[in-house]
């Protein structure tokens, strides 16, 4: 499979305002690889300090993530102060990184097969909580009908999906039960798929922790944590609006639906971002500044798979949904501090 388009490249646009198709030729843009390895480098190095210090902090049952407490940049300050503490962070940074490759690598050769010019991904690193802000492609060409735009929109959800569920069945294996010193540690909203872990490995007479104890009860382990990064990216891209992965899915379905379940979608997000996580505002702004799709010509329709397939991509959202992702921290609860008075 060639990994560059080297001749240029013919497409078929609708013109909604001369409502008719009009054919041009796209030249594809020189790739620039040192620029996508730098990056993913520095988001390995970014996710493996994060991840040495969660393993540690996970042998040695201290609570997760206290980064307000000891310095914001102590995972790597601490990571990097011996280097060789960078291994503890191999399980932590491989199992993100892997789902994150995953999907945008979905996209990606889905983007190769039905000749749409993309990049490579380009990862993000950032000194996060995770050590990172995800990673994306660009779409450098038109799409030439709605088949390709939902096979390339949902290739990334799936092929994330794929890698993320077995990561996080053997991750929710290591975790172990909350003690009152790591009491702190269990900030994290579930979805549904780690529900669903629980109760089949239960089912299957599992004696891991996880099998024993809802999974809002578990000290989790890097790995786990991982994982419910790598589900919870899905559902965020899965989201029915705008440009995401779900945006895309619903224009190519059903072009004059998309609008409409753009909004719905942010005003969906409002009340959560005042009552669960302020994080829902940012994405309510991302769907409404990206709430126009480019158009891509309607024929030929989808067929029954694909429509069945979109059902698929349904369930995976109501699975690695969390609608309260990090507890305790809603705008209600951060103008509660602010307004409770001093004692």
């Amino acid at each position: 499979m060639p990994d560059d388009l080297p001749v240029p490249q013919e497409y078929q646009l609708y013109d909604p305002e001369q409502q008719e198709i009009r054919v041009v030729v796209i030249q594809p843009p020189k790739r620039r690889y040192w620029l996508h390895i730098l990056l993913f480098l520095a988001t390995l190095l970014s996710t493996l300090c994060v991840g040495a210090r969660l393993q540690y902090e996970f042998d040695h049952n201290l609570n997760l993530f206290p980064f307000s407490e000891q310095g914001y940049f102590m995972p790597w300050t601490w990571t990097l102060a011996d280097w060789h503490r960078l291994f503890l962070g191999v399980p932590f940074s491989l199992c993100l990184l892997g789902i994150l490759t995953a999907h945008e690598m979905g996209h990606y050769m889905l983007c190769v097969r039905r000749k749409v010019y993309a990049t490579w991904p380009y990862f993000i690193p950032f000194p996060s909580l995770i050590g990172t802000m995800g990673a994306f492609i660009r779409i450098r060409s038109p799409i030439r009908n709605r088949r390709d735009l939902f096979d390339i929109g949902i290739a990334g959800p799936i092929a994330g999906f794929i890698v993320a569920v077995p990561v996080l069945i053997f991750a929710l294996l290591a975790c172990k039960p909350l003690t009152p010193e790591t009491s702190d540690s269990a900030a994290f909203g579930m979805p549904l798929i780690f529900k669903l872990a629980h109760y089949v490995l239960g089912a299957l007479g599992s004696h891991a922790a996880i099998a024993q104890l809802d999974p809002s009860q578990l000290f989790l382990h890097p790995t786990a944590i991982a994982a419910w990064v790598g589900m919870f990216a899905t559902a965020l891209n899965l989201i029915p609006g705008g440009q995401l992965d779900g945006g895309h899915i619903v224009f190519a379905i059903h072009p004059r639906l998309h609008r409409t379940a753009s909004t719905l979608a942010i005003l969906a997000l409002l009340p959560l971002a005042w009552y669960f996580w302020p994080g829902w505002l940012l994405w309510a702004v991302v769907l409404r500044v990206t709430g126009r799709h480019p158009p891509v010509p309607n024929l030929p329709p989808l067929d029954g798979k694909r429509r069945w397939l979109a059902v698929f991509g349904l369930i995976m959202f109501a699975l690695t949904f969390a609608y309260n992702p990090i507890h305790g921290f809603s705008i209600v609860d951060i103008i509660h501090q602010f307004t409770q008075p001093s004692k």
